[in-house]
């Protein structure tokens, strides 16, 4: 049997080839790039999972040409304004950032070594003169490049270079082949929605202010869909997670202070907010049901829940003494749809309409109905006085550029 210095040495061996950092990598030679790699069948043909210093990114994989036209390029052209977020993304998490694998395609034959003899593990040798295309993940490797390039994080993480990402390297003969892999990798492509994101983010300052909101106001926490971006018209929630991240978000512009102050400002004012809508009670106990409200009144929809929280940052900043007994009046404004106060603001041709446009007008009326000022951004958005008129029509949102019915 073997020793237990035996089994050390093997555990350690092991380690050793399938990626510690400290392992040495292949050894490239004057005609050709080496990379440890595992060989795998797919669709009847090989394919290699190879392992790339992130220092060696940009070597062997051919940069996307922006002067070719589409149908000559097996990729699409680079976002600038994408790369550097990525990059300020590795250098702000060096211990927790997560790159996941590129898909590239070459088109020759590379030549695979096995580590002996029927192994799927050994040495990926890819001639120089090849080219390498990468069909997904280009922009991750153009920031790897910047980041890599930026001089604050060469003194701060000298070994971010000997860290490594993981390339799928498909064997294609041809430009046909490799554009219509780059289809089929996009084919079934789906970003998960926002309210997800936010639920799953523990980097955001905003994300896990909005969750702790959920958490601590009752009503938010019964009736909260934590995955949906919006809820869908026969569920029993009120509120997307995402539509309460932008809604607190507006309740809290231009505040300054720490995590904890913020969310007790939050936590207090949705509380209160939650008191002065017995509406949203009712469906929290079950008497009447969320789509029955929604199809009824527009408090029961994410542009008004938003706009709310725009008012409530007028709200604290004015009335610090007494904005609850000012909130109070909401319990006097009527939320039907059907009012012609909400025609061109939170309703367009009888259906609720929610953007930018839409939010400030909702807002300007309901600041309106308490009594409060408009800003002067908020006034432009006015064809006439509030007041005279509860609604502006349709004018209104067509001042807006981009302002379109949902």
């Amino acid at each position: 049997m073997m020793g237990v210095a035996g089994r050390i040495q093997n555990i350690r061996a092991k380690k050793n080839a399938v990626g510690d950092p400290a392992a040495p990598m292949a050894t490239d030679t004057a005609s050709e790039w080496a990379f440890p790699a595992i060989r795998g069948v797919q669709a009847g043909g090989e394919y290699y999972s190879i392992m790339v210093r992130l220092r060696d990114i940009s070597r062997p994989f051919a940069p996307v040409d922006a002067k070719l036209p589409p149908e000559l390029r097996a990729q699409r052209v680079l976002s600038r304004t994408r790369v550097p977020k990525i990059a300020d993304y590795i250098t702000s998490n060096p211990t927790s950032y997560t790159l996941p694998a590129l898909v590239g395609a070459v088109d020759g034959l590379p030549r695979f070594e096995p580590g002996h003899e029927k192994s799927h593990m050994g040495t990926l040798y890819i001639p120089r003169d090849m080219t390498v295309a990468v069909l997904d993940g280009q922009h991750r490797r153009a920031a790897v490049a910047m980041a890599l390039s930026q001089e604050y994080v060469r003194k701060r993480r000298g070994s971010l270079g000997d860290e490594s990402i993981c390339v799928t390297l498909f064997v294609d003969a041809g430009l046909e082949k490799a554009q219509q892999r780059f289809a089929d990798l996009n084919r079934f492509a789906v970003r998960p929605n926002n309210s997800l994101g936010l639920l799953y983010d523990h980097r955001d300052e905003l994300a896990k202010l909005t969750r702790a909101v959920v958490r601590d106001v009752f009503l938010f926490h019964q009736l909260t869909d934590g995955e949906k971006t919006s809820v869908s018209g026969g569920s029993n929630k009120l509120f997307a997670l995402a539509s309460i991240h932008a809604a607190t978000r507006a309740l809290l512009a231009g505040f300054s202070g720490s995590f904890e102050t913020a969310r007790q400002i939050a936590v207090e004012f949705w509380t209160e907010l939650t008191r002065v809508m017995p509406d949203w009670h009712e469906v929290g106990l079950g008497k009447i049901r969320a789509s029955a409200l929604r199809d009824r009144c527009v408090h029961a929809h994410a542009v008004v829940l938003e706009a709310l929280g725009r008012v409530g940052n007028a709200l604290l900043r004015e009335r610090r003494e007494d904005w609850k007994s000012v909130l109070t009046k909401l319990g006097t404004l009527d939320w039907s749809r059907a009012h012609r106060r909400w025609e061109g603001r939170a309703v367009v041709n009888s259906r609720v309409l929610k953007n930018a446009a839409s939010v400030i007008l909702t807002a300007n009326l309901i600041k309106h109905h308490l009594g409060l000022e408009l800003a002067i951004d908020e006034r432009r958005y006015e064809p006439a006085q509030v007041g005279k008129d509860d609604r502006p029509g349709d004018e209104a949102l067509r001042a807006v550029p981009g302002a379109t019915a949902a």
